[in-house]
């Protein structure tokens, strides 16, 4: 028998234990039956602690930025930096040491040595506020991480922005800091250059496409901004790194058709007939624009509209054609990795899912399109970076705080512990992270919503 074979039986005999002293504990039967609750826990270890082989905890952030009075509508909080700088005291007290990506892929791949406790910060989408709050805390503990930068949305720009580090020189007054918007060339040069936050792809647009003629709502007031924001995108490409304080309502169309949508990297688009909208559009304007859905069948006339259309037009959609969808795929994952190396004269060789949302055709690009590995997707099941697991997946653990309405550096640190533990191989973490799922089922969250949550 194997050693981690003695380790599942002996730790399934002491869970057996643990639960029938438990039993014995309450119907009274005292010291016998305390001793073998201990006794039993200990042979639990085997199954509750497994720590080998090396598991590299791929921690997921997103913006880091505190709550302002100038914070665009669409703009969500992550992590405050008082709780992110909490994540990294709590790093250096327990002896964690970051590595980069190429680090766990040659660890990986080859066996290359990692110091005991590694772990990956990587931090989504290229806000400017990694700019100037995480990478300053970052700089600060000694530790780095990782900037996955969507290229469409870099903005422009020669000069780094003021950080955080002026505000404590006393350069520049802290609410006069620019912290909503995405990277500049600038600064995605400088941290690059640094190795504070390596920067690697996120892909190219970051969007959602048509990919059905199915209407599914109508572009009206109130419409959720998780439609709102890709058809925003989708018409005004060269403002998407400007979108948090641009965009608006009247950026599209009233009436244009919401159509069945997927992540662009996730599945062939279609090309709808444009001359459904147009009449749509058109219908909306002829009868008081914005006034016209005041009216209480205002749904059911466009409704009409689309229906009377499609009986006097044959079939005009386009479905994109294999090879379409993959030089698409291909735009996505090269086109966007090239523009951030001739940024950053740094070699960009791992991909992360915009959303998570990818398929078989854009993972099988990923070696062609010049990348050594990509992020898994997000319905995917978790998996635990170690020796002998796919070194072309890269699974990843989300820094959301289970405690997201309560800016509490203490809960938010506490549960990124427990997190951390958990992938690490400490299953007793289990224990607490089930109690939380439990009580969150009964107390909603609260708190603002992260950027790309579903309303």
């Amino acid at each position: 028998m194997t050693a981690g074979a003695w380790r599942r039986t002996a730790g399934g005999l002491g869970l057996a234990l643990v639960g029938g002293a438990a039993v014995g504990v309450a119907a009274g039967f005292g010291a016998p039956a305390l001793l073998t609750l201990g006794a039993g826990a200990l042979l639990a270890q085997g199954l509750m602690l497994d720590f080998r082989p090396t598991r590299v905890p791929v921690v997921m952030l997103h913006s880091v930025v505190g709550d302002r009075p100038d914070r665009p509508r669409p703009f969500g909080i992550w992590c405050p930096p008082a709780c992110f700088e909490g994540y990294l005291d709590y790093l250096r007290r327990h002896r964690y040491s970051t590595v980069g990506l190429d680090d766990l892929h040659a660890h990986l791949t080859r066996g290359a040595a990692l110091p005991r406790k590694p772990i990956v910060l990587t931090f989504d989408d290229g806000y400017l506020d990694n700019w100037v709050h995480a990478a300053p805390l970052l700089r600060r503990y000694g530790m780095r991480g990782v900037v996955f930068m969507p290229s469409d949305f870099v903005q422009p720009g020669d000069r780094p922005r003021p950080t955080i580090e002026d505000v404590e020189a006393g350069r520049i007054a802290e609410e006069d800091l620019e912290v909503y918007g995405y990277l500049n060339e600038a600064e995605l040069r400088a941290l690059a250059g640094e190795g504070v936050l390596d920067v690697q792809s996120h892909g190219r647009t970051h969007t959602w496409l048509p990919v059905g003629e199915r209407v599914l709502d109508f572009h009206r007031p109130g419409l959720p901004m998780r439609h709102l924001r890709w058809m925003w995108w989708n018409r005004h490409p060269e403002r998407k790194p400007y979108w948090f304080h641009e965009i608006s309502a009247e950026g599209v169309p009233w009436g244009a058709p919401v159509y069945e949508n997927r992540l662009a990297l996730s599945a062939p688009a279609v090309t709808p007939d444009p001359g459904l909208e147009e009449v749509l559009v058109a219908h909306v304007e002829t009868h008081g624009g914005r006034a016209f859905y005041e009216e209480p069948d205002w749904r059911a006339q466009l409704a009409q509209v689309v229906e009377a259309y499609r009986r006097a037009h044959p079939p005009a959609a386009r479905p994109e054609t294999p090879e379409a969808f993959r030089a698409r795929l291909r735009d996505e994952l090269a086109g966007s990795r090239e523009r951030l190396e001739a940024i950053t004269g740094r070699p960009v060789r791992f991909m992360c899912w915009p959303n998570g949302g990818t398929c078989r055709e854009a993972f099988d690009l990923l070696e062609e399109c010049g990348y050594l590995a990509a992020t898994l997707p997000r319905r995917s099941l978790r998996l635990s970076n170690h020796a002998g697991s796919p070194p072309d997946r890269i699974g990843r653990i989300s820094a959301t705080s289970f405690f997201r309405g309560r800016q509490s550096r203490a809960l938010w640190v506490a549960s990124f512990a427990l997190k951390l533990e958990r992938e690490r191989g400490n299953l007793y973490a289990e224990i607490p992270i089930k109690a939380i799922w439990l009580w969150r089922r009964l107390v909603p969250a609260g708190g603002p919503k992260p950027h790309g949550a579903e309303e």
